[in-house]
């Protein structure tokens, strides 16, 4: 390949601040990492932009004059166009409440002031991530019906649906932050290869395995009574405690994301040590 050949931007991200210079700052960490930028200074301008061209992604101040940015993601989350746009908020705060909030209105992330290059990128790469998986599994299940609809075997359109679980798997497992898809029976369905190295088991000694057995802030009635919040919510982030094989004690902040395959329902979990 010619080495001057450009290369594609990793993903379009849409800042909004109304702070210069946490524009130039952000702007600079995430061009540096390959990404494509787009710098706005006010909400109304952000819901123009995203509208005209929708991004990737956003990363969205909380405390702006005229619309904050609970409001402005409100509005993204109202519109058809913008609604599957991953929203992470920007914040000098770091209350509870505002956590709790922000993912009321349908942010999946935060990130907090000041800006820790290796946080910004770890958080924008995961929901990033995430938001590939739900794509490709959206399309995925696009086909895969309109397969069976014309399908006269059954078994063929199975066969498809298995076929398109194990690509995902094979892009999830280069990613170097533990990933699970566990269902409704708290049961691993998949591990990637981070989550089985991070805890210290095998991935067939993971399948085997629920969430029971590694977290203990899950007995079996806490996950039921959970499983249907966290499916409304579609996507949710909260800190727990991992144990692994050797019985030590890891602090997590988890994501949970529902997802949907072939009718089956599923969990995205994502963690990141903290």
């Amino acid at each position: 390949m010619d080495k001057n050949q450009v290369q594609p931007p990793k993903a379009n991200i849409l800042l909004v601040d109304d702070t210069p210079d946490n524009l130039r700052l952000l702007s600079a960490m995430l061009t540096q990492l390959g990404y494509e930028i787009r710098r706005v200074i006010n909400g109304q301008t952000a819901l123009k932009t995203a509208q005209a061209a929708p991004p990737d992604l956003i990363l969205l101040d909380i405390m702006m004059p005229d619309m904050n940015g609970y409001e402005v993601c409100q509005y993204l989350k109202a519109s058809e166009k913008t609604r599957d746009i991953p929203v992470i908020f920007i914040s000098a705060l770091d209350e509870v409440l505002d956590k709790v909030k922000a993912f009321a209105v349908g942010g999946v992330d935060y990130i907090t002031k000041p800006f820790s290059e290796e946080e910004v990128f770890a958080r924008v790469e995961n929901n990033l991530t995430i938001r590939r998986l739900q794509t490709q599994l959206t399309e995925q299940n696009v086909r895969l019906q309109q397969q069976i609809i014309l399908s006269e075997a059954s078994q063929k359109a199975r066969q498809k649906a298995e076929s398109a679980m194990r690509l995902s798997q094979f892009y999830l497992d280069k990613f170097k932050y533990p990933i699970y898809f566990v269902n409704s029976d708290a049961q691993f369905v998949y591990v990637n290869e981070a989550a089985y190295r991070t805890l210290g088991y095998t991935r067939e000694q993971l399948l085997s395995m629920t969430v029971h057995d590694i977290d203990p802030n899950f007995p079996a009635v806490t996950w039921q009574s959970k499983w249907q919040e966290f499916r409304y919510k579609n996507s949710f982030t909260f800190e727990s405690t991992h144990l692994t094989q050797d019985g030590r004690e890891i602090s997590v902040e988890i994501t949970i994301n529902y997802l949907e395959l072939d009718g089956q329902e599923y969990h995205c979990v994502s963690v990141r040590n903290i």
